[in-house]
């Protein structure tokens, strides 16, 4: 589990998976796995609650290693709840990324964007 590699969203999906199963953690979902989701969001958030625009630019810099740290644990957190609910997370990123991009895409009648 110790990889040092980059990977995939599917190797990370699939990394998360192994794990689970290796520590004999269940694989049915639970409200606890959107509680710990949203309680890292609440997490991220408290970082920049009350501070005007240049005080949010400042404690992102200053605090980046708690934001990476909170995203790492929101991504993690997040494919384990989609190995729970048997969604592969590439696949739903890809179909939601169309409907947003054709959605808010400014750039309607121009050249489409390749994403």
């Amino acid at each position: 589990m110790n990889e040092k590699r980059d990977l995939s969203v599917k190797d990370a999906q699939e990394t998360v998976r192994k794990f689970a199963i290796e520590n004999g953690w269940k694989d049915v979902p639970n409200i606890d796995k959107f509680d710990h989701l949203h309680e890292e969001l609440i997490e991220m958030s408290r970082l920049l609650r009350y501070l005007d625009e240049e005080g949010r630019k400042k404690a992102i810099i200053d605090k980046k290693d708690e934001f990476e740290d909170g995203i790492g644990d929101l991504f993690f957190g997040l494919c384990r709840l989609s190995n729970q609910l048997d969604i592969d997370v590439e696949k739903a990123f890809n179909r939601v990324k169309d409907e947003i991009i054709s959605k808010y895409n400014n750039k309607k009648g121009e050249e489409k964007l390749n994403l």
